[in-house]
């Protein structure tokens, strides 16, 4: 029997047609033989675990609650805009508001829908901490941040922030990197 090679990224639509066409042959799916003599529901459980009708109406359906989920979000932004703005009088610096009140509905209509808003207070709020010494505060914010789970890009974003919105934004910032970076 021939064995064909499916592409990267290949979907199995496309699979089950190239094994039709080059039928009869096998090929490897994501760790799993196909046949060309399967039929498409037999190739989507070999791999998916259910059907194709079944896999498309999970598409549909997660299409669907996304859909739902951004309207609902999309709704609270209002509110969320003046939480924010609040939240940010006791714990950014005087000095900054205007610049955080004027980003605030930016971040929130962004990929990470305003996350990094919630970091930047919860790291400032400890760089405010009167009661540490100022390795203490970059210690406590270090732990703080990795705890916050970031990927490369919300780092990026959460590190630029800090730079902007207090006067040891700068200096966290490169004692984070130092560390992690070992």
């Amino acid at each position: 029997m021939n064995k064909i090679e499916f592409y990267a990224g290949q979907d199995l639509d496309k699979a089950y047609q190239d094994l039709q066409i080059n039928a009869p042959c096998c090929g490897e799916f994501n760790g799993k033989v196909l046949y060309s003599t399967e039929t498409i529901d037999e190739i989507y459980t070999k791999v998916l675990g259910v059907t194709k009708r079944e896999y498309e109406e999970r598409l549909r359906k997660e299409h669907e609650d996304y859909t739902i989920r951004e309207f609902e979000f999309k709704t609270k932004i209002p509110q969320l805009i003046e939480d924010y703005r609040k939240r940010a009088r006791s714990v950014i610096p005087e000095e900054y508001l205007e610049y955080w009140d004027e980003i605030v509905p930016i971040r929130l209509n962004d990929l990470y829908h305003g996350l990094e808003l919630d970091c930047w207070l919860e790291l400032i709020a400890v760089l405010n901490d009167s009661t540490k010494d100022e390795l203490e505060k970059l210690e406590a914010c270090r732990t703080l941040f990795l705890g916050q789970g970031h990927s490369g890009m919300s780092a990026s974003l959460v590190f630029s922030g800090l730079k902007r919105f207090h006067p040891l934004g700068e200096k966290l910032v490169m004692y984070i990197k130092s560390l992690v970076s070992e």
